[in-house]
């Protein structure tokens, strides 16, 4: 008995033993364990995974003749229909259909390879659009299989197809795609005679998919090339119902002209709202220089191509002011957004002015009477400029003060001094004191710091010298205006001529004694180039035109204004600098 149980004995004390070992060996790994965990470095954050990019599918094959053998197997199935389609073993509308379906599946197939991140996506998105903007181009073009609202719904809805997959796999190669085809497949459809009512519709559609597609990539040259090729279809439309580039031949129902106005309404105020919108998304970043342009641009297309359609300025000229109204309200709620340099307020306060010099012309029935309101308008902006810290602004305010010299200028030249210069005079008058308010303004301020064109361009604020000149120039016209009614240019011609000659030598003199005193070293450079300007007209006109005693006023005062300016030069004193005074430390 003890013999049975000595054997059991020593298996027990074994497994104790053994057990023993384990809970040690157990222990030890314990504390490797604890320590391996102590010292281990933090997990890296796991990469942001990006949505896939065109380029990198297509390098991630391991060789082009993969993409190029399965091009040509989708290209040879679309042949083929084609080829059963011409030799009659299929129906014109069931080929037809057939390969719009096939088309269709490339381009839904597309999604889906997207979504798996094959390189074969961008492939069968790319022949799947040109192939279906091919089939309905050249269906409808050579066979008129399918109607023509047909084709160009189906165009519309292969771009907004191509627009969802893109906005779904955060690609941009489709959209791209897409805009591009129906824009070119629109225009190449009975051309140069569309059915122009779709074909706007279609090129409006093409218009809002360019600019999401600029949300997903930037693509600036899509933007400008479907806004080009709008206005210049649009353009042609307009030329048609105005009649000038109608032809016998032609329809005139199917012109449409009925349906322009709406059209380029809808088209203007979708690019209006394009523009806003895409300042409202830039943010801080710079403005891109599409939605800069674009109300000044579309401002000035939409006013004549209005002008085109409706053959009377007049009943133009209330609807395009309502719409430069609106491009100043516009401004001013972008103003109010408290964004630093105002981003955006000069955008629609440009297309605003535009609209509004074109515009009221229209309405008041001449080019004198809107000129002091527009010469009042540019005072108002360049006022505004500086609470709303905007330098676009306050160069706007310059070009329509020097825009309204030159409208008036050119009136003048064409048209003679009239006969009753009353209104003539009291138009120069207003502007002329508008814009020496302006430069008033423009001195007593200095231009908003982080303006780019001041900063960059004009640092010395050189430009408002031209708001000067335009001043000088107004007043000049008054001057002009005034002389005429005592003296006749008909009756004298000579006098007349030499008192031109006398108002330009006695405002050299008065500004030259007046740079002098205040030591304005900016009116100084003004007066001597009126003084170059006398003199030009002395030597080169003076003395071929002009005669007798008036002559020798004319030669008498050039001569004082050129010593006394001789003289005040040669005494001049140049503006000290205060010293800088170094930093205490």
């Amino acid at each position: 008995m003890t013999n049975m149980h000595s054997p059991l004995e020593q298996q027990v004390r074994e497994l104790t033993a053994l057990v023993r070992q384990l809970d040690q060996r157990v222990n030890e790994l314990e504390k490797t364990a604890s320590h391996s965990i102590i010292s281990k470095p933090p997990s890296p954050k796991a990469p942001e995974v990006k949505p896939p990019d065109e380029a990198q599918l297509l390098s991630s094959s391991s060789s082009m003749l993969q993409f190029l053998s399965i091009l040509c197997f989708l290209l040879v199935a679309a042949l083929g229909l084609r080829a059963l389609t011409d030799n009659g073993l299929l129906n014109l509308q069931i080929g037809t259909l057939l390969g719009i379906g096939y088309a269709a599946g490339l381009i839904i197939s597309s999604h889906f390879f997207y979504r798996r991140d094959s390189a074969l996506a961008p492939l069968f998105s790319t022949t799947g659009a040109l192939l279906m903007f091919t089939i309905l181009v050249e269906t409808y073009t050579r066979f008129e299989s399918i109607p023509m609202v047909a084709v160009y719904t189906m165009l519309a809805g292969t771009g907004i197809g191509l627009a969802l997959i893109s906005y779904a796999n955060r690609v941009a190669l489709p959209i791209i795609i897409g805009t591009l085809g129906m824009c070119i497949a629109g225009v190449s459809i009975d051309y140069p005679n569309p059915f122009f009512p779709f074909l706007g519709l279609l090129l409006w559609t093409a218009n809002i998919l360019g600019y999401f597609a600029t949300r997903l990539k930037r693509c600036s040259w899509l933007r400008w090339f479907l806004l080009f090729t709008t206005h210049f279809m649009l353009q042609i439309w307009g030329l048609k119902v105005s009649g000038k580039f109608f032809q016998q031949a032609e329809n005139k129902d199917f012109l449409a002209a009925d349906w322009f106005i709406p059209i380029v309404t809808l088209i203007g105020l979708t690019f209006m709202m394009i523009a806003l919108f895409g300042i409202i998304r830039s943010g801080e970043e710079k403005i891109s220089k599409f939605d800069f342009s674009l109300p000044a641009l579309n401002a000035g297309w939409c006013y004549v191509a209005g002008i085109y359609a409706m053959k009377n300025p007049v009943a133009f000229g209330a609807p395009a002011a309502a719409a430069a109204i609106v491009h100043f309200a516009l401004a001013y709620w972008l103003s109010t957004r408290q964004k630093r340099n105002a981003p955006g307020t000069n955008t629609f306060v440009a297309g605003g002015t535009i609209l509004a010099c074109l515009a009221l012309p229209a309405l008041l029935g001449g080019i004198l009477a809107p000129l002091p309101l527009l010469a009042g308008l540019a005072l108002l902006i360049c006022t505004l400029s500086r609470p709303w810290m905007s330098g676009g602004m306050r160069v706007t305010a310059t070009l329509l003060q020097v825009y309204t010299v030159l409208m008036l200028s050119i009136d003048v030249l064409n048209n003679g001094i009239p006969e009753a210069p009353a209104t003539t005079i009291l138009a120069a008058g207003l502007c002329s004191l508008f814009s020496l308010a302006q430069y008033r303004f423009c001195r007593q301020h200095k231009p908003p710091p982080q303006s780019h064109f001041y900063s960059q361009v004009d640092k010395n604020d050189v430009t408002s010298v031209f708001i000067l000149i335009s001043s000088l120039g107004m007043a000049y016209i008054v001057a002009l205006c005034t002389t005429s009614v005592f003296v006749s240019p008909e009756q004298s011609p000579s006098a007349f001529i030499a008192l031109q000659s006398l108002i330009i030598n006695l405002t050299a003199i008065l500004m030259i004694l007046h740079a002098a005193r205040h030591n304005n070293q900016e009116l100084r450079n003004i007066t001597i180039l009126l003084l170059f300007i006398s003199c030009g007209k002395v030597i080169l006109f003076d003395l071929f035109h002009s005669k007798g005693i008036w002559l020798v006023a004319s030669i008498f005062t050039f001569g004082i204004a050129a010593a006394l300016e001789s003289f005040i030069l040669s005494r001049w004193q140049p503006e000290k600098k205060p010293p800088r005074v170094p930093l205490s430390t």
